[in-house]
């Protein structure tokens, strides 16, 4: 595709997706009709910057309301946003969630990733592609892992329209999804034709098979805890760790968290306490800590069942 403006229109729908997301636009300026100079000006705005960071919540609204980004509805979220084409194009084609090529409402994700491939998700694929076959209007796709390492082979039917964007732009999560794991080819041929059936999933609790062990530490209160009450958090030891912090101050955390040779995870293994002196030691404010809970590695399912079990920590 062009990855400059170019003359593709956006559907009613499209057009609809993104304005419940943003809004309507201000004015036909905003809306349509600019060229590659005018955003480049636009772009220098404080209003402008201010909404970059709905790119990605545009892009689920496309996606989850059509069930793929055209390129005029990319383009149309793009004049919103005033963000270039070019880094709309690059996010919306990371995500293997997201497409830019046709396809149906209906998409079954099979991960095929290490543990569910060693867990047979290639005879999964062949089983569901037969019995579904071009006619159910169903499109499977391989996928990376979905996080769902502990109940492998796994799978995610994702159906795209109105009640599925509204949902997402409403921070909700869309109706129609349903999680199979461990996947049968019954199971999942069910859920891919009527996902607003699907049973739940079952908690989080359930991935962890030592839960309630008190000697856990980062598990400790999967499976005890409330994950949407914040009080029942505070009354299992929540926010020690904090309260500790402000009584060592900054330098001293820094310290602390230095002399415990602590290194990251990735493959750098830095230092987490020089990395931390770096930051604190810049002279620009606000500084802002990213926490990064990253599911694309077969066997990090550890960060949603934190996410999902003991979310305030």
């Amino acid at each position: 595709m062009d990855l400059r403006f170019g003359d593709s229109e956006p559907t009613d729908e499209e057009r609809a997706a993104v304005d419940a997301l943003l809004g309507p636009p201000e004015s036909s300026w905003e809306g349509a009709g600019r060229s590659d100079a005018d955003l480049r000006w636009a772009r220098g705005g404080r209003a402008a910057r201010d909404r970059r960071d709905l790119l990605l919540p545009g892009l689920h609204a496309l996606n989850d309301r059509v069930g793929w980004i055209s390129d005029g509805g990319l383009d149309y979220l793009c004049r919103r946003l005033t963000v270039p084409p070019s880094e709309a194009y690059g996010v919306a084609t990371f995500y293997a969630m997201f497409s830019v090529r046709p396809r149906p409402a209906t998409v079954l994700h099979v991960c095929t990733d290490l543990a569910c491939a060693a867990a047979g998700a290639p005879k999964l694929c062949e089983a569901v592609e037969a019995r579904l076959g071009p006619e159910s209007g169903v499109r499977v796709e391989r996928s990376p892992c979905l996080g769902l390492c502990e109940r492998a082979p796994a799978a995610l039917v994702v159906r795209a329209g109105e009640d599925a964007a509204r949902a997402v732009t409403d921070g909700g999560t869309p109706r129609a999804t349903a999680v199979s794991a461990p996947a049968t080819p019954g199971a999942v041929v069910r859920a891919a034709l009527t996902p607003e059936n699907a049973p739940e999933e079952p908690p989080a609790a359930l991935a962890v098979p030592q839960a309630p062990d008190p000697g856990l530490l980062l598990l400790g209160r999967v499976g005890t805890v409330d994950p949407a009450d914040l009080d029942d958090y505070r009354a299992h030891g929540g926010y020690t760790a904090l309260r500790r912090a402000f009584a060592l101050g900054p330098a001293g955390v820094i310290r602390e968290v230095t002399d415990s040779g602590l290194l990251g995870r990735g493959g750098a293994a830095f230092p987490t306490g020089r990395k931390w002196q770096a930051t604190a030691s810049q002279p620009d404010r606000p500084h802002h800590l990213v926490c990064n809970a990253d599911e694309s590695e077969p066997g990090t399912f550890k960060d949603r069942v934190l996410m999902e079990g003991d979310p305030y920590a």
